[in-house]
């Protein structure tokens, strides 16, 4: 077995310098540090985990908690712990998922939470490891889409496409994504010199599709749907009336994680790069770890071109 000695011995420098290297890189030289990491990566060297978390007084684990209600939403989350998994990993440290509000601190470093609501904010501002959520919320760090940009972008698509009528499907809760993506359609629209029109439903595309059944849509209109879920209700519901997509209905909607793949004709889409997004949720909850000082990221959308839109 490869030891620390061993590593110092190939690397021609102390003992001390590896264990800062591998525990506390910051105060080591890019030049050492280099050095040093290569020779673990020849020797294959794999420090005592146990022997680790002593040394720093971290249990090198992370929990995530999940507090959506996952009958109401896109399975998101299973993506977003995929490459939460993966990120921790690439730094030494494990995750368990939970998905109660206890915030039991045994035998963890830190929170990182997706779902959060109001109710929740006062017990993560007050806890005394470091949080970073999957959202939008003052006074704590935060990683979050440009929800507002996203919509944004899918209004103007349809401005663009020459959709006369351009309807918005918000959801109808009062949490700050809900209204900053119900806040893009509205800008774009503002932009335009155009009417708003929206509606605001329960995350069901099955309620959407009775909804819209209730319309009488005409053609020449342009849907913009908050969330997937909407976008596939409208969809169906257009599909039902005798309208063609995108000729007559063009929908964009938004979150591009699954959902968008399971309609009759895929859905453009404002696609969420989780990757990119548990990268970032991870990075700042190691830096607060470390004592540093962070700032919350809003990560920019792109959108997705399925068949819904011309």
């Amino acid at each position: 077995m490869v030891s620390i000695s061993d590593v110092a011995h190939e690397a021609h420098v102390s003992k001390m310098t590896v264990s800062r290297v591998i525990n506390h890189p910051e105060q080591v030289s890019p030049e050492i540090r280099k050095d040093v990491q290569r020779v673990i990566s020849q020797l294959g060297y794999v420090q005592n985990r146990a022997g680790r978390a002593l040394a720093n007084n971290r249990h090198y684990n992370i929990a995530f908690i999940l507090l959506d209600n996952v009958n109401e939403i896109e399975p998101y989350y299973a993506h977003l712990l995929m490459h939460l998994t993966d990120a921790l990993r690439e730094e030494g440290y494990t995750l368990e998922m939970r998905h109660d509000r206890n915030f039991d601190l045994t035998n963890v470093d830190g929170f990182l939470i997706c779902g959060a609501r109001h109710s929740d904010f006062t017990v993560l501002n007050n806890l005394p490891i470091p949080v970073v959520i999957y959202g939008t919320e003052s006074g704590i760090t935060s990683v979050d889409i440009d929800n507002q940009a996203g919509t944004l972008l899918a209004t103007k698509l349809l401005i663009s496409q020459h959709y006369q009528r351009l309807l918005f499907l918000g959801m109808d809760i009062d949490e700050p994504f809900a209204t900053n993506r119900e806040m893009g359609y509205r800008q774009a629209m503002r932009e335009a010199d155009r009417e708003v029109e929206i509606y605001r439903l329960p995350n069901n595309e099955h309620i959407v599709q009775r909804f819209l059944q209730n319309d009488d849509l005409s053609a020449n209109t342009g849907i913009i749907a908050a969330t997937d879920r909407l976008g596939l209700g409208a969809l169906r519901a257009s599909r039902q009336q005798g309208l063609q997509v995108p000729d007559d209905i063009g929908i964009v909607g938004f979150d591009g994680i699954y959902i968008h793949q399971l309609a009759e004709q895929p859905l453009t889409t404002v696609q969420q790069p989780l990757k990119e997004i548990a990268g970032h949720m991870v990075q700042l909850l190691l830096a607060e770890l470390s004592g540093k000082t962070v700032e919350s990221v809003y990560v920019v959308p792109k959108l997705i071109h399925g068949e819904t839109t011309k």
